[in-house]
């Protein structure tokens, strides 16, 4: 693709497979979201590597799509004890619901001096909502809900005033359960609280092979869509709108080598190259008929 897309590179790392990835790309990506998971593990190979890629990436901790604080679990001591260990290299946080953004909002013994980045989940449908949340919460950005098609995409940056990114690629979650399906069928780990993940995989009416993560330290389950949402062929579109400071791609289930293949062929769409796409199928989710 001979196009170069004046937009920045945001990549969400899962894994230290990816993470390794990462640093092997031709370009750094102008900001780095890891998963709170690795930055639990705080181990001196991980923080080593986050730190080498501090020095030309912002990095940001991707927090849990539920936070739950009840027996053996602690979601708000984790968000305060990762801050604590890691804010010499972190800019801050990615929050994926509301609890989270009214803990650190709150903030209420002062531990937290950091940027606040809304993820897709903390919905910005409208100008509106988008105002309430960057003047009332401190958060510095948004992400574009999934949902919204190309036309309410650009009426909605068109009347807001605010700096977003937009995702164009990945797995997208289609369910967060706190029901555990291991719990369900009496095969729980037994690691409740611990900083412990496994997948699973479970296969719909039609077939669809989806992988469900399960999340120990937070018991629950994210259940992603059987196929990666790719926009490749609406980045160039997506690009003119000026609202949009960056374009993301959040790496999920991929093990390493699906990983640093994914990044080269994004490489090659925002900057100009000729890979090929490396998966088969993909979905454009909502992007050209919305939702009602």
């Amino acid at each position: 693709m001979a196009i170069t897309l004046n937009k920045q590179l945001h990549v969400s790392v899962f894994s230290t497979d990816q993470l390794q990835q990462v640093l092997l790309m031709k370009r750094r990506p102008s900001r780095i979201y890891i998963d709170y998971h690795l930055l639990l593990d705080n181990s001196e190979d991980i923080t080593g590597t986050i730190k080498d890629l501090s020095e030309g990436s912002e990095i940001f901790a991707a927090l849990p799509y539920m936070m739950r604080e009840e027996k053996n679990l602690k979601g708000p001591l984790d968000i305060k004890n990762i801050w604590k260990s890691c804010s010499s290299f972190l800019k801050g946080f990615l929050v994926r619901n509301m609890e989270e953004l009214a803990y650190l909002t709150l903030n209420e013994d002062g531990f937290f001096d950091g940027s606040i980045v809304c993820d897709y989940g903390i919905y910005m449908w409208n100008h509106g909502a988008a105002k309430a949340f960057f003047t009332e919460t401190g958060a510095s950005e948004g992400c574009i809900p999934y949902e919204l098609n190309r036309h309410e995409i650009g009426e909605f940056l068109s009347s807001t005033k605010g700096i977003f990114s937009a995702c164009l690629y990945g797995y997208i979650p289609m369910m967060v359960s706190a029901g555990c399906t291991r719990k369900t069928l009496d095969n729980c780990t037994g690691k409740m609280g611990t900083n412990f993940t496994s997948y699973d995989i479970i296969t719909d009416r039609k077939n669809n092979s989806m992988k469900v993560l399960t999340d120990c330290r937070q018991c629950l389950n994210i259940i992603y869509n059987s196929v990666p949402l790719s926009l490749h062929k609406q980045a160039e579109s997506l690009s003119k709108e000026k609202n949009i400071a960056a374009f993301r791609v959040d790496l999920t289930i991929e093990s390493g080598k699906e990983a640093g293949a994914v990044l080269n062929f994004w490489e090659s769409v925002l900057y100009g190259g000729s890979y090929e796409i490396p998966y088969k199928d993909y979905t454009t989710g909502h992007y050209k008929r919305g939702t009602e």
